[in-house]
């Protein structure tokens, strides 16, 4: 529909000048318009008329919603406190060798998580949360050797994510006797 619009908006202008406009249908069934008279017809089976031409009608377009600008909207979005969130340990796509099977999870915030404001960190394994709080340390014992992955997020007092990390990947290699 709005192709056809287009077309016909883009058409108005030539057709005050006395351009011939031809239609017919395509193989498929969709209409054409052309000022070209299809491959063997005759321009008087295919030409149209001003007066038989669709109507354009022209719609405005809906109103947005005007941004407030009350005090709430210019006060520190929680997304622009934290510059950046990352895990710095284990390393992505690397191998972590423990026979124990212990995991030592690290997690960088930019500047600090702000607790006062009731956000927490949470460090999730494998999709399994691990860790729940303030910190950014946590050591996980006794993990099964393979591939694991990691994310962490921050998330506010109501539990929505302020801002989270990609998924960072390792290999635990440990021994088993």
């Amino acid at each position: 529909m709005k192709v056809l619009l287009i077309f016909f908006i883009t058409l108005l202008p030539h057709l005050g000048a006395q351009a011939e406009l031809f239609k017919w249908k395509h193989a498929d069934g969709n209409l054409i318009y052309s000022d070209q008279p299809p491959p063997g017809h005759s321009k008087e089976d295919t030409q149209v008329d001003k007066e038989s031409l669709p109507q354009i009608i022209s719609v405005p377009a809906p109103e947005t919603p005007s941004i407030s600008t009350s005090s709430s909207s210019t006060k520190e979005q929680p997304t622009q406190r934290y510059q950046s969130l990352s895990i710095i340990e284990p390393v992505h796509d690397t191998a972590v060798r423990e026979n124990s099977g212990k995991v030592k999870i690290s997690v960088q915030v930019e500047p600090y998580i702000f607790v006062e404001r009731g956000h927490i960190l949470v460090i999730y394994m494998d999709g399994n949360e691990v860790s729940r709080g303030e910190q950014t340390t946590v050591v996980l014992d006794n993990v099964d050797r393979g591939t694991h992955t990691i994310k962490a997020s921050i998330l506010n007092r109501n539990g929505q994510v302020i801002k989270e990390t990609g998924i960072t990947s390792f290999t635990l290699q440990r021994f088993h006797i």
